[in-house]
């Protein structure tokens, strides 16, 4: 039986969490299901791509401070859905979760489905509260790797299967296209250098500092290698690490072999992983990790954290391996993946990798829990005068 879904993300950026949401709404969508994207819209540009789904852009307010951030979005997205009629509502983020827990609260939504892509520390209460609540309140509950599976179950016990990632093929491949003919030009990359990338902007949580001063030793040993810092759109204050790096960086004198991109045209994330030599991934947190596997879809070496996630899912000999707090480890992983034996195994080893992801797989694994809260009884919603009191 078909079913209406509402996959609900937090932005209309290409974060994990949001590229997970529009890929798993794809696939339900091929697989006979209606399901709509849902997500709140700031600049009203709708999604970073046109998904192959339907798509609901919530208007949405722009706000600087977090904690007003996320009683606007959870208030927006609140709003929007009080009178919506899906069979199952499913959110990818704390801030689109409690607004459906307010909706259940409210007695207008019946129950509704989560996934936890990771979780953040966050030093306000409020912000930490929410992020509680919206696992706590869900009533089914996903994640995407068994480090946070049985990090839900040892501390909220709560259950949470693990769904996993896909790649689409179609548009992380290793043949090269027209993009990366002119991507050089376009973002001014010297013609020959040697490119290493990194992707989600400049973050406590993607290390970045430490993969500067990996390259910094780097360069010093390979005059032709560039930093690349693609991406960065969050709706966290990433400001004082940022800082940081930019003294960091100008200290160095290296700056003119440094560029970060802030956020690109996705139709470009393809030609910047082929442009590369090798993604580095130092990350000291994530849900996944679904950058390496685009990479290896694209025939480039990745160098990744010898630790969950991705020693859950990469087998030893896919991936090149550093321990985060440790920047030797760093430094030996990424000249292993530079050298020009790596860069000819990794354009047939790769894309081997990722066959074994696909989001059909992972759409599929959701249906049972989807069956479960289609079952539930309906709610009676309440007269339409009716207020929601938090």
């Amino acid at each position: 039986m078909s079913l209406s879904i509402g996959i609900l993300t937090h932005s209309t950026n290409p974060r994990g969490g949001v590229v997970h949401g529009m890929a798993l709404a794809e696939a339900l969508s091929d697989a006979g299901h209606r399901a709509t994207l849902i997500a709140p819209d700031v600049t009203g540009d709708g999604f970073f791509r046109t998904p192959r789904c339907t798509t609901l852009c919530i208007p949405a307010r722009a706000e600087k401070d977090l904690p007003a951030l996320v009683e606007l979005r959870v208030a927006e997205i609140r709003e929007s859905l009080r009178n919506a009629d899906y069979d199952v509502l499913h959110a990818q983020d704390p801030i689109s979760a409690n607004a459906l827990a307010d909706l259940v609260q409210e007695g207008r939504l019946r129950g509704f489905a989560r996934t936890v892509h990771h979780l953040e520390r966050f030093s306000h209460s409020g912000v930490a509260a929410r992020q509680t609540r919206g696992l706590t309140a869900a009533t089914e509950l996903f994640t995407v790797s068994r480090l946070w599976e049985e990090t839900l179950l040892a501390e909220y016990g709560r259950n949470a299967p693990v769904v996993g990632n896909g790649v689409d093929r179609k548009i992380f491949f290793p043949e090269s296209t027209l993009q990366d003919s002119t991507l050089r030009a376009r973002y001014q990359f010297p013609k020959r250098g040697r490119l290493i990338l990194s992707v989600g902007g400049t973050e406590r949580r993607k290390n970045t500092l430490a993969l500067l001063d990996a390259f910094l030793v780097l360069r010093q040993e390979e005059p032709d290698l560039q930093l690349v810092i693609a991406g960065g759109a969050s709706l966290l204050d990433h400001s004082d690490y940022r800082r940081l790096f930019d003294q960091r960086l100008a200290a160095s004198g290296q700056a003119d072999a440094v560029t970060v991109t802030g956020t690109i045209p996705n139709e470009d994330m393809p030609a910047f992983y082929r442009q590369s030599s090798v993604l580095a991934y130092p990350s000291q947190t994530e849900g996944f990790g679904l950058c390496p596997l685009e990479a290896l879809a694209c025939g480039i070496p990745v160098v990744v954290p010898n630790a969950p996630p991705f020693t859950e899912h990469l087998h030893t000999l896919e991936a090149f391996w550093c321990q985060p707090d440790h920047p030797d480890t760093l430094i030996g992983a990424l000249r292993d993946a530079l050298s020009a034996r790596s860069a000819d195994r990794s354009r047939i080893s790769g894309p081997a990798t990722a066959r074994r992801f696909d989001w059909r797989s992972v759409a599929e694994r959701h249906i049972p829990a989807y069956r479960r809260l289609a079952a539930m009884p309906h709610v009676d919603a309440p007269a339409s005068g009716a207020a929601y009191h938090a």
